[in-house]
């Protein structure tokens, strides 16, 4: 496998609560609900991706989690995965959307949040021509939050965790990433009618609360 500017940071997990039938009012509709969430690196992305799965009792997916099991099992797509990470790069589309795929298409029944996913145009391609028409997403959400703060956060972060794709080089390079690759797709999804943008630059319970009113939730 090889690695490039086309393909997925390794970040965030996966969670997976059971699928409810009712869910306390946080649904305001029957029918599976279906959503990506995207954004800047920093952002909180996989945080607000985490509360909203709960509160909405749907899958949450990410692509993160299935790239760390690779990582943890010491396979030789581990150390490739590995590698891109500590450049800042990310890991090749096919292998990703092959991932994904199935796993949208069992999620679909019951709802998902699929967070991180698609983040350049070359995987939207694919992601519509392999996901059918009843697990494509009904709503996209991006999380707007600004340069400036997504790098001070990262950057606190790695002064607090010592994380290695925290280095100032590497969150300059996924910045970078975010506009030239992700930035097309958020505009493609908005030209679909598909697109909700929520203003990230809160405290999380905040922005979560922000995020599910916008969803039409109360």
């Amino acid at each position: 496998m090889s690695t490039s500017t086309n393909g997925v940071l390794l970040s965030s997990y996966v969670h997976s609560p059971q699928f409810a039938s009712d869910n306390e009012g946080a649904t305001s509709s029957a029918s599976p609900q279906r959503r990506v969430i995207l954004a800047r690196p920093g952002a909180g992305k996989s945080t607000l991706a985490a509360r909203l799965a709960d509160e909405l009792g749907v899958t949450l997916l990410s692509t993160g989690t299935l790239l760390r099991e690779e990582v943890e099992a010491s396979s030789d797509m581990g150390q490739q995965i590995v590698d891109a990470l500590g450049r800042g790069d990310l890991v090749d589309d096919g292998l990703v959307i092959s991932m994904i795929g199935p796993r949208l298409e069992v999620a679909a029944s019951g709802g998902y949040l699929l967070d991180g996913f698609p983040r350049n145009l070359v995987q939207l391609a694919a992601f519509d021509a392999v996901v059918t028409s009843h697990a494509q997403p009904q709503v996209v959400l991006s999380l707007e939050v600004s340069s400036d703060v997504c790098r001070d956060r990262l950057l606190a972060r790695a002064a607090r965790e010592g994380r290695s794709d925290d280095s100032p080089s590497v969150i300059e390079h996924g910045l970078a990433a975010f506009e030239q690759n992700l930035v097309p797709v958020l505009e493609r999804y908005e030209k679909r009618a598909l697109l909700i943008r929520v203003d990230g630059e809160d405290r999380p319970d905040v922005v979560a609360r922000r995020a599910l009113l916008q969803l039409g939730f109360r």
